[in-house]
């Protein structure tokens, strides 16, 4: 998969009027970047979050009137497994954007929003719902330096939020074990793409021809929320990303 011209299918675009595309994490950052992506293309898809009000009043705070019709809106936690099948049923592709949003805690404070509980146990029990579910594609969002522990990236990550690189590690393997094993027993075409960024900014979108896209986890450097957003819509329609595992990074 190139950072050059993003080509979606007739086919595939049609199909995605029909069945959205479900967003995991939808309520903030680049999972709130990728609903306003697909919607301003005129792709359905399905915030999945926590608080379906508060997600759509700031959804709306971003997106004019006339696009707001293909985002729908539905409540799950992928902290609580038996609530994600539903909200992931009839999506034609997933993407979990979410992550942890605390770190390092206590063993007398429980806090389900630690690493090992979102980005760990959370994007693996979503990945068994939308396999379970017949959810074709899962994208999944993971970080740059994963598998280089002695990266800055890795280090502070991993100091500061609770060992957040090993359980996004953790996840990656637990995502791709699903899909593997659901893909080989299925007469439907499954598949997964594991998404690298380097650090995420606020900077405007720069599009596809100012990304580096490569494999190996050999990157370093920064990247844009809504590029990165963009990606992973786009990752959605690709054949060229299906099963694949990438790093990407806004270049110069």
């Amino acid at each position: 998969m190139k950072g050059g011209n993003q080509d979606r299918s007739s086919e595939g675009r049609e199909t995605s009027r029909e069945r959205p595309i479900g967003i995991i994490g939808a309520s903030r950052g680049t999972g709130l970047q990728c609903v306003l992506y697909a919607a301003k293309l005129k792709i359905h898809c399905r915030a999945i979050v926590r608080n379906p009000q508060e997600s759509e009043e700031l959804v709306n705070s971003y997106l004019p009137v006339s696009f707001r019709q293909y985002v729908q809106y539905c409540k799950a936690d992928v902290t609580s497994p038996k609530t994600l099948s539903k909200a992931v049923n009839g999506c034609r592709g997933l993407i979990f954007a979410a992550t942890a949003t605390a770190g390092w805690r206590l063993p007398i404070y429980d806090n389900k929003d630690t690493p090992p509980h979102i980005d760990f146990e959370g994007s693996v029990a979503a990945a068994t719902a939308a396999a379970a579910e017949g959810v074709a594609r899962f994208v999944l969002i993971s970080s740059l330096a994963i598998t280089r522990p002695s990266h800055p990236m890795h280090l502070a990550r991993n100091s500061l939020m609770g060992r957040i690189m090993d359980w996004k590690l953790l996840g990656e393997q637990g995502v791709s074990k699903v899909y593997e094993a659901v893909s080989k027993s299925s007469t439907n075409k499954m598949s997964y793409t594991i998404v690298r960024p380097g650090y995420l900014n606020d900077d405007p979108p720069g599009g596809p021809t100012t990304l580096l896209v490569d494999t190996g986890d050999n990157l370093s450097g920064s990247i844009s929320r809504a590029d990165l957003a963009a990606l992973c819509v786009e990752a959605i329609f690709r054949p060229d990303a299906h099963n694949l595992t990438l790093e990407v990074v806004n270049g110069k």
